[in-house]
C-alpha cells in the first residue's frame, strides 16, 4: 500500500512511540483515533489534526480537583509525576501517568527514577450521559479504552493496580480499581509489538477501516490515472451499490416518517408520553457567521491577506453501470468465505476475555 508521508521527519511534534491513549487505537477500540491516525503520526513525525475538544482541557484542569476528592474518600495520598515513562525492555512503549499513590502523606512515589509506589491515580471527568458505559463503584467496569490505558500503564510501571476516579457530571466522584492482568497485558503487549514491528518500522500503513482512513492514505489522486477492477472489486462495487440503494430508501421513509411526527408536534417543544419525553423540537442557538464573499468584495486586499489554498478532499463518486456476473460474484463470495482481517476484541463489562487476529 502506497502512501504520501514524509518518513523521515527530523523534528518530531509527539514521542516516537506508543503511549497510553494510543494503545486503545491499535486495538481498534479508540473513540477519538484510528489505527491509521496513529500510524500516520508515528511515520510522519506529526500529531494529528488540532480538534478544540473543551472536555479535554477541562479535564486537565479539573485533575487536582478529582485527586483531592480521590484522597478524601480513601484516606491515601496522591503525587504527581509529569515526566514520561518508558517500559524497562521495550523503548517504543511510554506514558504519562497523572498520579502515583501513597499510603502515607510526603512518602516518596519515585527515589532516583525508580518507581516505589505500587498503586497509580487516573483522573477522567465524564459526561452524566456516559454514565451506562460504566459499571459498579469498585469494580474494573470501565470503557475499553481507559482499561487498555489502565493495563498499558501498570505494564509500563510494574505497579499491580490502578485506580480510576471518575467524575460523572460534575455531581459524582466514582473510583474504579483495575487490578494488574498478565492474560490482557501479554495480549495487550503483542498487539502493540506487531503494530510497532509490521507497520510503524516497516513503514506499512495498517488496513484502513473508514473513509477518513482511506482519505488519510491517499489524499490526492494522480491526474489521468485509472485502475483496472479485479473480479473481487466488481462484486464489491456492486454490492456497495445495492447497499446505497437500500439505504436511500430507508432515508425516505425515516424523512417521511419524521415529517409526520414534526406535523403531529406542531408548535410543541417536547413530544411526551404519560410524563416522559419522547422527542423535542426546539431551534438551535443563534450563531455568527462570516460572509467572506462580501468581505472580499468589499475589502480584497485585506482578504486576500488571509485567504490560504487548502487542499480539496477526494469525492468517491459512484457511476452507472452494473458489470459482475453472476459466476463472479459467486467464485468471490466462496473464495473469501470464512476469512477475516484485523483484531477481533470481545469484551465483557469486567475484562477482556479474548483478543486475536483472525
Amino acid at each position: 500500500m502506497n502512501s504520501n508521508f514524509n518518513l523521515t521527519a527530523k523534528k518530531r511534534s509527539r514521542p516516537f512511540g506508543i503511549g497510553g491513549s494510543d494503545i486503545a487505537a491499535v486495538l481498534g477500540l479508540s473513540p477519538y483515533k484510528s489505527a491509521v491516525e496513529l500510524w500516520s503520526e508515528l511515520v510522519s513525525g506529526e500529531a494529528g489534526q488540532e480538534r478544540d475538544q473543551l472536555h479535554l482541557r477541562f479535564g486537565q484542569f479539573a485533575e487536582s480537583f478529582v485527586a483531592s476528592e480521590y484522597e478524601r474518600s480513601s484516606g491515601l495520598y496522591t503525587s504527581p509525576y509529569s515526566q514520561t515513562i518508558y517500559h524497562p525492555h521495550h523503548g517504543f512503549m511510554y506514558g504519562h501517568v497523572d498520579r502515583f499513590v501513597t499510603e502515607a502523606k510526603g512518602m516518596p512515589a519515585v527515589v532516583g527514577g525508580v518507581i516505589k509506589a505500587d498503586r497509580i491515580l487516573e483522573c477522567k471527568t465524564v459526561s452524566y450521559f456516559q454514565r451506562n458505559n460504566w459499571g459498579e463503584e469498585g469494580t474494573d467496569q470501565v470503557p475499553p479504552a481507559y482499561l487498555l490505558q489502565c493495563a498499558w500503564y501498570m505494564a509500563i510501571t510494574g505497579c499491580s493496580c490502578v485506580d480510576l476516579a471518575a467524575l460523572f457530571g460534575n455531581t459524582e466522584l466514582k473510583v474504579f480499581s483495575i487490578k494488574r492482568d498478565s492474560q490482557l497485558e501479554a495480549l495487550v503487549l503483542l498487539h502493540a509489538q506487531r503494530f510497532w514491528i509490521d507497520h510503524v518500522l516497516a513503514q506499512v500503513p495498517p488496513e484502513p477501516m473508514s473513509v477518513n482512513d482511506a482519505a488519510i492514505l491517499f489524499p490526492k489522486e494522480f491526474a489521468g490515472s485509472c485502475k483496472e477492477a479485479s473480479p473481487p472489486m466488481l462484486n464489491r462495487v456492486e454490492q456497495y451499490r445495492a447497499l446505497c440503494e437500500n439505504s436511500e430508501r430507508l432515508s425516505k421513509e425515516c424523512d417521511r416518517i419524521r415529517a409526520e411526527i414534526l406535523t403531529y408536534m406542531a408548535g410543541a417543544e417536547k413530544l411526551t408520553h404519560q410524563g416522559q419525553v419522547l422527542a423535542t423540537w426546539k431551534c438551535n442557538k443563534s450563531s455568527q457567521k462570516l460572509d467572506s464573499k462580501a468581505m472580499a468584495a468589499a475589502h480584497p486586499e485585506l482578504a486576500k491577506e488571509f485567504t490560504s489554498t487548502v487542499l480539496g478532499s477526494r469525492r468517491f463518486l459512484l457511476k452507472e453501470g452494473r458489470w459482475v456476473a453472476r459466476e463472479t460474484a459467486r467464485e468471490t463470495a466462496s473464495e473469501s468465505a470464512g476469512q477475516g482481517t484485523g483484531i477481533n476484541t470481545v469484551y465483557s463489562n469486567t475484562s477482556v476475555q479474548e483478543a486475536r487476529l483472525s
